[in-house]
Formats: C-alpha cells, structure tokens, sequence
C-alpha cells in the first residue's frame, strides 16, 4: 500500500512479458494481437497530457526569467497570453513617458498620459483611456511603447509559478486516475457495441405471432428426437421467414443493455471486483494494493486535501503502472472477448 507522499512501487509485468516471450513463442500471438479503441484512446490521451506537461516545464523556466528581466528593465513588456489577455493589467510608467518624449510626443498628449501614471488599468480599459489621452493615431503608432505590463501583473504572475511543478503533478496525477477510469469503461462498451443485439420494442411490435406461429412453436418445443432434426429444420426455418428471433438473443439484448448501464455507474472502487467477476480480469495483489492507492490518493486530491502533495516522479511512476495494467487488460478482453472476424462456429 502506498501512503501519502511516498513514490509507488510499481510491479513491471512487461518484463515477465519479456520472459515469457523467450520461453513460449506461441506468446508472440498473444502479443501482437489487435489493440482496442479504448486502449488507443486512453494512450492517446494519457501521451497527450504528459507532452502537455513537458510544454509547461520547458515554458515556465523561460516565464521565469522573462519576468526577471522585465523587473530589472531590460525587456520592457513581456508577451501577453494567448487566449487570458482581458485578465492582462497595464500601466503607465515613467519609462513610457520618457521613451514616448524621445519619439516625439507632443507636450500636451505627454501631459495627459501623465494623469494615468503608475496607475494599474485593466485591460478592457487601457485602450480607451490612453487614447483619450493621446489620440488613437498615436495610440497605434506607438502601442507597442505603451502596452507595458504593471508591476504588480508582473509580480501576481511570478507568484503563480511558485510550485508550479507540484501544481501540474497534482492535477496530471488526477487526470491519469481519471483516463485509466475511462478506459475501463470504454473498453466495456466497445466490447458489447461489438456484439450485435436486437432492437426488442421493435420486435415486439413487428413479430405478430398467429395461431400457425404458435402451433409450430409448440412442435419445435418438446423433447428432442434425434429421428426429427429435418422436421425441427423445416418449422425452424418457417419461423425465421415469419420474423421469430431465438429468445437467447433477446434475452441477450436485455442483459447487454442492463450490463451498459451499469458501467455508466461503475465507480472507481467498484473497478477492480468489476473487471475480475465480469471480464474475468484478476489483479494480483500488488496490483490491487496499488489501484486502490493511487484511488486514495486521488480521492483525496478531489476533496481538496492539502495534505498529499504528488510529485513529478510520483506521476510518472502511477503513469508507468497504469500503462502496463491497462496493457494486460486489454489484451486479456481482446484475447478472451472480443469477437473474432472469421471464426465459423459450427
């Protein structure tokens, strides 16, 4: 069992794969068979969170010392974000007003600009205010001068990348969680998608049985004479011409659906006894113990629990357990499962 604020131990299955590949090579089937959606789906996405994070880590150091030099005046506006920039604060500083003065201002619009000085101003506002000040032709010609970040926007965004790496391992910590959760219920649906079911309401409605229907329902529906198997195909054969559906496949349609709406239900803490009663998936112990730990801790993430705080490393580790779990998984439903294509059963 992993405790709060302790790395996760992970057992790597893949290196029993490996050995098992060497000792049987019937395996080698096992191993190349087709993957599900949901497992493509759930690489896809957990691939994509994690270049998302490498974006952060590579984005925020240069933020960083973007800021630094924006505070010691050697840059003298930093890049306004990309989608966030009504939440962007400007100002007016004595560096604006100077710089504006060597381009030539005139006195008067310098003296109107002044009456906005060190004053923070939002960013719906900034634009009207320095052009009622200055005019918007020289608004335009010189925005670049006077778009300038306040002080305390620049300070307010230094705060923000306080931990930040604590911050984007709790919530990739989270979505993992989250992404493993999803799999497993896609990887249930899209394996009754694949099974084909009965519309029943419509067969109700179009299946009218008449008394000939019935009389050859209650032929076929005794005892079983092996001396009668092309009289059983005949009126077998005259049901099917008249719409009748075997009631293994309606009931079928029912226990699919039932089985459907139960997934959309399932619970996280339900997974493990789900995957082993229905799909026939155990997780061995050291797997279970830390499906349920990685549970724990994301509980408590979603609760708002101050006192487990993931680190990068951590999510790396429940990333590398819950590929290989998910691996196995999907390749014991594909295996035992799925459909496959071109079986004839006889």
């Amino acid at each position: 069992m992993v405790k709060p604020g302790h790395r996760i131990k992970i057992d790597h299955h893949l290196k029993d794969i490996a050995q098992d590949v060497g000792s049987n090579p019937s395996f080698l089937t096992y191993l190349t068979m087709k993957q599900s959606q949901a497992y493509k789906d759930f690489k896809e996405r957990t691939q994509e969170i994690f270049n998302f994070a490498v974006l952060v880590t590579v984005s925020v150091p240069v933020l960083k010392k973007n800021l630094n030099l924006f505070k010691n005046k050697t840059i003298k506006r930093l890049p306004d974000p990309d989608y966030f920039e009504p939440s962007v604060v400007y100002e007016i500083s004595d560096d604006t007003i100077s710089t504006l003065e060597e381009k030539g201002l005139s006195t008067d619009k310098i003296d109107k600009l002044k009456l906005l000085l060190n004053i923070p101003i939002n960013s719906s506002e900034f634009r009207r205010k320095v052009i009622d000040a200055i005019g918007e032709r020289d608004y335009k010609a010189n925005r670049n001068e006077i778009k300038r970040q306040s002080k305390n926007y620049s300070e307010n965004i230094s705060n923000c990348t306080a931990n930040y790496q604590s911050k984007l391992a709790t919530y990739l910590y989270f979505s993992t969680f989250s992404y493993f959760e999803a799999f497993v219920k896609d990887i249930s649906i899209e394996l009754t998608n694949s099974i084909q079911t009965v519309d029943r309401k419509k067969y109700l409605t179009d299946f009218q049985p008449t008394e000939d229907t019935i009389s050859d329902i209650i032929k076929l529906d005794k005892d079983f004479d092996p001396r009668k198997i092309d009289r059983y195909k005949k009126f077998s054969n005259k049901l099917r011409a008249q719409g009748y559906i075997n009631s293994d496949r309606l009931l079928l349609s029912s226990l699919l659906d039932f089985y459907n709406n139960n997934i959309e239900i399932l619970r996280a803490n339900e997974i493990p006894t789900f995957l082993e009663k229905t799909l026939l998936f155990k997780m061995t112990k050291d797997e279970s113990d830390t499906f349920n730990s990685i549970r724990d801790n994301r509980n408590k993430i979603g609760h708002g629990a101050k006192h487990y705080n993931p680190h990068l490393n951590d999510v790396i580790s429940v990333n590398k357990f819950f590929k290989s779990l998910s691996d196995r998984i999907d390749k014991h439903v594909s295996l035992y499962f799925f459909k496959v294509k071109n079986y004839i059963d006889e």
